[in-house]
């Protein structure tokens, strides 16, 4: 007996193959991950990747005051994981998380319906931060950065 094959019409082996092909490649291309693209490219370089040394608290500072800490501490984080500088990067992490504990509530108190969405991409950052550290993930510093700029622009937009 001879076994037929039940195509569509129009439909042969080969282009369903191509088709599936074509699929997978997709898939495999576009990956999960967000991209974030900017026009304004900086490089860093070793011997940029210098431990942050304040310690002092965070406590009473001001929104600015804190999202400036976040800001400078997210682009030490960045560089010392580029430099493979662990413990420069575990202190920042602890100044990001310090940063945000107090930046979360007066986002909340002062911006009503809007603080949801705000402290959801801050909180985004933060956890970028953390996943860099502990996964050893240079590329989530540097989307923290990159998202942290966005982040900054809405809630500087907002005010």
């Amino acid at each position: 007996m001879r076994h037929v094959r039940h195509l569509r019409r129009g439909a042969t082996p080969r282009s369903l193959a191509a088709i599936s092909l074509a699929l997978a490649a997709c898939l495999l291309v576009s990956g999960c991950a967000t991209e974030v693209i900017e026009s304004k490219l900086t490089t860093t370089t070793a011997a940029d990747a210098t431990p942050t040394t304040t310690t002092a608290s965070l406590a009473g500072e001001d929104l600015p005051a804190l999202v400036e800490v976040m800001r400078d501490e997210t682009e030490a984080l960045s560089r010392a994981l580029f430099a493979d500088d662990k413990a420069a990067a575990r202190a920042s992490l602890a100044r990001i998380d310090e940063a945000w504990s107090f930046a979360e509530p007066i986002i909340v108190a002062r911006f009503g319906e809007l603080a949801d969405q705000l402290t959801y991409d801050l909180r985004r950052v933060v956890e970028l931060a953390r996943s860099a550290v502990t996964r050893n993930r240079p590329a989530d510093a540097d989307k923290a950065v990159a998202f942290l700029r966005l982040a900054v622009a809405s809630l500087e937009a907002a005010q």
